[in-house]
């Protein structure tokens, strides 16, 4: 796992009203609990932390400074937004680690290369964004990949098949499922249809039914399981 530096600030305003007009002015509140320590409520610079997101992601070992004492070693809990606009931070959680204690981690699933069965009309889906492993930080992946460059319709990768070292443990069934490229569905749509009626009739003349036209038939994508 990745080590970056962060900045905060400690905070002494509590409360919805005092949350908004700290986002207001650019920040946004957070805290830092864990390892039996007391929480440490703190500010950060909200436009700086989605620096730091972009750059590092959120699967990273974090030098924390600016706590009131000396720099802590955390990684992030979790991160609220907002419920419309995504890119409003609300609140984020820190939570104290030892580089000598293993930790859990959600790990997100990047894809790579193009799977031919995609080409062939077949649908690829990612049930499974993040993979949980547990395991010592320095072991921790920031990211693992799934290269689908080989992926047939029908095929299908499970956590059983990602490889790691044996001190990282997979938390998830190994028999979920990551990654599959899925069989379009076919569907049958019958449209039926007259020709010429009420068109062309007179009054005494003859007309016939015209024959219902053929069967349509379309390509559904499958939606997803």
């Amino acid at each position: 796992m990745q080590q970056a530096k962060l900045e905060v600030q400690p905070r002494n305003t509590f409360g919805k009203q005092r949350a908004r007009a700290m986002r207001r002015a650019g920040d946004f509140p957070a805290v830092l609990y864990g390892r039996g320590q007391g929480t440490v409520p703190i500010q950060i610079n909200a436009r700086d932390f989605k620096q730091f997101l972009r750059t590092y992601g959120e699967n990273v070992i974090i030098n924390m400074e600016g706590t009131g004492g000396d720099a802590e070693t955390v990684i992030i809990k979790e991160i609220q937004r907002d419920s419309v606009e995504k890119q409003v931070l609300v609140h984020a959680d820190f939570i104290r680690i030892s580089l000598d204690e293993p930790v859990t981690s959600a790990v997100p699933v990047v894809l790579t290369g193009s799977a031919p069965g995609v080409q062939q009309g077949g649908v690829l889906e990612l049930p499974l964004r993040n993979i949980a492993l547990h395991c010592l930080p320095a072991q921790m992946p920031n990211e693992v990949f799934v290269d689908v460059s080989a992926m047939e319709i029908g095929d299908t990768f499970h956590v059983s098949d990602f490889s790691f070292a044996e001190e990282v443990e997979i938390l998830d069934d190994l028999q979920r499922i990551v990654v599959t490229v899925s069989q379009p569905r076919i569907q049958t749509e019958t449209t039926e249809s007259e020709e010429g009626e009420g068109e062309g009739e007179s009054e005494g003349e003859e007309t016939t039914d015209a024959p219902a036209e053929p069967e349509v038939i379309s390509k559904k994508r499958d939606a997803g399981e």
